[in-house]
Order: C-alpha cells, then structure tokens, then sequence
C-alpha cells in the first residue's frame, strides 16, 4: 500500500480519536467548572452539554473554512444532521423505543425545521443556471444565524424555568460532573480544546486527501460521508451507551438540540471567519433530504408521543438509501 495512503489513512483515525477524547474532556471540564461556579444546572444542561455535543462540527468547519474547504464545512453540518436524527435515533429506536418529552413536539422539532428555510435562503445562488451550486454563506448571514442561536437559548432558558425537573434531569448528561479541583477543571476544559483543534485537523486533512486523490471524490461527499461520521461518532458511541443503561428520556431532545446548534451556530461561526463558499458543487438533494428526515421523525412522534421500532427501522432504512445515493454521486 502506497505510503501516503497509509499516513493519511492514519491521520483520519487519528483525528476521529482527538475528537472524541476532546469534547469528551471539555463537557466533563466546563460541566464541572459550572457546577463548581454556582451556575443553575439548567445553564449547565443548555450550554456546556449543547457545545459539548457540537464542539466536534464546530472545529472541524471552522478548519475547512479557513482552508477554504466551504464544501467540507457544510457537508459536515448536512451529513452530521442526517446521521443524527437517520441513523443514530433510528438506531436507537430500534434497539429501545422511547418517549419524547411534549416540548420536543410542539416547540424545539419545529424550531428546528425553521432554520433549514433560513440557511437554504443563505445558499441559494440566483444568478446561477442551478441555484443550489455555487452558493456563499457571507459573514454578515452567519451573524445573523448566530444571533438566531441565541434568541433560541434565551427562549429556552425562559420556558425551561418553569420546569425545575426537566432542568435538574439535563445535568444527567454531563459526565464526570462529580467534584474536582478548580486547576484539574481547567486542565480538562485546555486539553479538550487542543483535542478538538488537533483532530479536526488531522481529520480533515486526512480524509480530505484520501477522498480526492485516492477515491476522486468531491469536498461535498469528503464532508458529508466522511468527515460528518467521524465528528457524529462521539454522539453514535453515547447514545449507544445511553441505551445500554436504558438513559434515553432526553435523548430525542439532544439529538434535535445539536441539529439546531449545527445549523445556526457552527455554520454561523465557519462563515463569520471566512464566508462559506460551496464552489460548483450542489447541495440541493441532500438539503433535501435532511429536511425530509426531520419532518419524519416530527411526524413520526406527534402521533403517540414516542420514537418507535417501526419509526426506527424507517429511519435506517431511509439512511441506508442516502448512502447508495452518496456513492452514486460522490465526485459531484
């Protein structure tokens, strides 16, 4: 096997374990300093897990912006959105059906459907022959998606005071959280960002050279199928896990709270430091098809106020037929 292929093969694995022991660390780092500061647990819950959570897209975006890679940033948000609500609910819903708390249905699920309108508005290239190719997130649209992100958190942490026990709950998710010192807090929090920054890197560079010189494959499908698996893996193993301990009550909830953040605050920061340029490369049947997903599984939980086997399998079944449509079009 030809050496390059071994080094960077290398540096993609490399990269998906930098990450996932980064945001491991930095959660359990902030969550703990948080706790530590007096902070409600519900501030805890809606910041430092949101951010753990998507620390992993964030960084990686942030690199293949400043690379110029905007095909990679957003391949990466699409694709993550996708393999969280396609594979990882659907997986999980399999595995142990569930039920979904009501403001998922009536308030964050379609909170999170506004914002596809929004984003595809940014995309959208009207001056050229097919709109959805070569279309530029400029800064002052991932100002604006910034600033959506946070009236969305000011929203939430208005309606969520009124719930003390659902806000108790959410610190469930922040592991690690038992007490340590004030220096050991900030050691975690120093070494999940260097993770997070090294893996992203080395992920992005590794599965960047591999898909196009080895594969010749596009930047679209190098952040949609690869890069996007690699930054979700840490949510895939968690929810796993989750399941295994039968700790699934928030779960839908964290699953559509990290598309959110996906959508407003890591495409909002990528194309604050340089704009997002997608190049000549169409993102319209996958802006598709994550959109279809989410109006799925809102569907899906409206009628019985759970996630279901049958909802689940569904779920698979429509991922496994977006990767036979990835490979079909994976140098456009």
């Amino acid at each position: 096997m030809n050496v390059l292929v071994i080094a960077n093969l290398g540096l993609l694995l490399l990269g998906v374990a930098f990450l996932y022991a980064g945001g491991h660390a930095l959660v359990s780092g902030a969550g703990g300093l948080a706790l530590r500061l007096g902070l409600e647990p519900l501030v805890v819950g809606l910041t430092v897990v949101a951010f753990g959570t998507s620390a992993p897209e964030l960084f990686v975006s942030l690199i293949a912006a400043l690379r110029g890679s905007g095909g990679i940033s957003l391949g990466n948000v699409i694709g993550s959105n996708v393999l969280n609500l396609a594979l990882i609910l659907g997986l999980v819903a399999t595995i142990r059906p569930m039920t979904v708390a009501p403001q998922i249905r009536r308030a964050d699920g379609p909170a999170m459907l506004a914002t596809y309108p929004v984003v595809a508005l940014f995309l959208l290239n009207f001056g050229a022959p097919n709109r959805w190719a070569g279309g530029t997130i400029e800064r002052w649209e991932g100002a604006l998606l910034l600033l959506g992100l946070t009236a969305y958190l000011v929203w939430l942490y208005r309606r969520s005071r009124a719930n003390a026990e659902v806000a108790q709950s959410m610190t469930s998710d922040v592991p690690d959280a038992a007490p340590r010192s004030l220096l050991a807090l900030v050691g975690l929090i120093a070494a999940g960002v260097l993770g997070l920054a090294l893996g992203s890197e080395a992920l992005v560079r590794g599965a960047s050279w591999l898909a196009v010189e080895v594969l010749g494959a596009s930047e679209r499908f190098v952040g949609l199928a690869i890069v996007a698996l690699g930054t979700s893996l840490p949510e895939l193993v968690t929810s796993v896990v989750a399941v295994s301990k039968g700790s699934t009550d928030l779960l839908v909830g964290n699953l559509v709270g990290s598309n959110i953040f996906n959508g407003l605050s890591v495409l909002g920061l990528a194309a604050l430091v340089r704009p997002i340029e997608a190049g000549a490369t169409s993102f319209g049947g996958d802006f598709v098809f994550m959109a279809a997903t989410s109006v799925l599984v809102l569907i899906g939980i409206q009628f019985n106020n759970r996630a279901g086997r049958l909802l689940g399998v569904v779920l698979l079944l429509s991922y496994l037929a977006y990767v036979g449509y990835l490979v079909a079009t994976f140098n456009t």
